[in-house]
C-alpha cells in the first residue's frame, strides 16, 4: 500500500490595521512632503478628511483614507501535512471478482429465461382457463334449454299415455278410432256366424261385443282428442329434433372441455417443473452473490487505511474552510504521529 506525506495549505485573512512600522513610515513621508511644500512660518493642518480650513495655507498630504486597504498585509500561508494512503488493488482478488461478476451475469440470464418461460406458460394456462369457463357457461346454457324443451314435451307424452292406457274395452282394450271399433265388432260377429265354437266361447264373444259397444262413446271422444293432438305431435317432433341437435352440441362441448382439462393439467406439470428450475437458479445466483460480497469485503478490509485517510482529508478540508488554524494544526500533528507510529509498528490503524 502506497503512503505519502501531503501538504495542506490555508490562507489567513489580511490584518485589520497597519503595523507600527508602517505608521512611522507614513508619518515620515507626510512630514517630508509637508517640509517641502510649506515654509517655516506657515501653519500646518493634519487630517485624513477633505474639509476646507479657514486658512489659505492648508496642505493636502494625500494620506489614504484606509491604510490597510492601500497597503494590505501579506497573506499568511499555513501548511499542514497528513499521511495519505493510496488504494490497493490485488490482481488475484480482482480476477476472482471479475469471474464472479461473469458468473452472476450468466446465472441472472438463465434465471431470466426461466422466468420468461414461466410467464408464457402461465399466460397460456390463463387463456385455456378462460376458454374452459366459456365452455362451462355454454354447457350450463345447453342444459337449461334442454330442460325447458323436455318440460314442453312432457305434457304431450302424458296425454298420449293417457289415451293409450285408457281401459274400457275388456280384454281388447280401447280402440283408437270408431272405425277400428267397428272392424273389431264385425270380426267377432263373423266368428259366431261362420265358425264352429262352443257355447261358452260364444257367450264370451257376445259379452266382449257388448263391452266394445259400451266404449263407442269414449272411442269417439278419444278420436277427437287424437285429432286435436296431431298438431301438438308435429310440434313435439320438432322439439325432439332440436333436443337431439342440442344433445350433439352438448356432447361436443363435453369433449372440448375434457381436452382443455388435459391441456391445463399438462401445463400445470410444466409450470411446476419450471418453478423447481427457477428455485434452483435462484439458489445458485444467491451463492455467487454471497461470494461477491465476501470478495468485496476482503477488498474493503485491504483498503481500510485508504478510506480512513480519505475521511481524515475531508475533515481537514472542513477545518480549513472554517479557518480554524489551531484545530487544524492539532489535528494534523495527531494524525501524522498516530499513522506513522502504527505504520512503523506494522499494526492496523485505529482512529481515535
Amino acid at each position: 500500500m502506497g503512503v505519502e506525506i501531503m501538504g495542506f495549505e490555508t490562507a489567513q485573512a489580511p490584518a485589520e490595521s497597519i503595523t507600527e512600522k508602517e505608521n512611522s513610515f507614513l508619518h515620515e513621508k507626510g512630514n517630508e512632503k509637508l517640509d517641502k511644500e510649506s515654509g517655516p512660518n506657515q501653519p500646518i493642518n493634519f487630517g485624513s478628511h477633505e474639509e476646507e480650513g479657514d486658512g489659505i495655507g492648508v496642505v493636502d498630504v494625500n494620506v489614504p483614507k484606509d491604510a490597510a486597504d492601500e497597503w494590505p498585509a501579506p497573506k499568511q500561508i499555513h501548511s499542514f501535512y497528513f499521511v495519505r494512503y493510496r488504494p490497493f488493488e490485488d490482481p488475484k482478488l480482482r480476477a476472482e471478482l471479475d469471474q464472479a461478476d461473469r458468473d452472476i451475469q450468466a446465472k441472472n440470464q438463465a434465471r431470466f429465461e426461466i422466468v420468461e418461460q414461466l410467464k408464457a406458460k402461465r399466460s397460456e394456462k390463463l387463456v385455456m382457463a378462460d376458454q374452459l369457463s366459456k365452455l362451462k357457461n355454454d354447457n350450463s346454457q345447453y342444459k337449461t334449454i334442454l330442460d325447458e324443451k323436455r318440460r314442453q314435451i312432457e305434457p304431450l307424452w302424458q296425454e298420449l299415455g293417457q289415451l293409450r292406457s285408457t281401459s274400457g274395452g275388456g280384454r281388447y282394450g280401447l280402440c283408437s278410432s270408431e272405425e277400428e271399433l267397428n272392424d273389431l265388432i264385425y270380426s267377432l260377429q263373423y266368428r259366431i256366424q261362420h265358425e264352429s265354437i262352443s257355447l261358452t266361447e260364444e257367450k264370451q264373444i257376445l259379452k266382449d261385443i257388448k263391452q266394445l259397444e259400451g266404449t263407442r262413446t269414449k272411442v269417439i271422444e278419444n278420436a277427437k282428442k287424437h285429432a286435436e293432438l296431431q298438431d301438438s305431435l308435429v310440434q313435439k317432433e320438432a322439439i325432439e329434433d332440436q333436443v337431439k341437435l342440442m344433445g350433439v352440441d352438448l356432447d361436443g362441448v363435453k369433449k372440448e372441455k375434457q381436452e382443455l382439462f388435459e391441456k391445463i393439467k399438462g401445463l400445470k406439470g410444466e409450470i411446476n417443473g419450471l418453478q423447481v428450475k427457477l428455485q434452483t437458479a435462484t439458489n445458485e445466483k444467491d451463492k455467487v452473490f454471497d461470494k461477491i460480497k465476501k470478495l468485496r469485503s476482503r477488498r474493503e478490509e485491504k483498503n481500510a487505511c485508504f478510506y480512513q485517510s480519505r475521511t481524515t482529508i475531508t475533515e481537514a478540508k472542513k477545518l480549513a474552510v472554517e479557518k480554524d488554524v489551531k484545530a487544524l494544526e492539532k489535528f494534523s500533528c495527531r494524525e501524522v504521529c498516530w499513522r506513522l507510529t502504527f505504520l512503523l509498528l506494522g499494526t492496523a490503524y485505529v482512529a481515535f
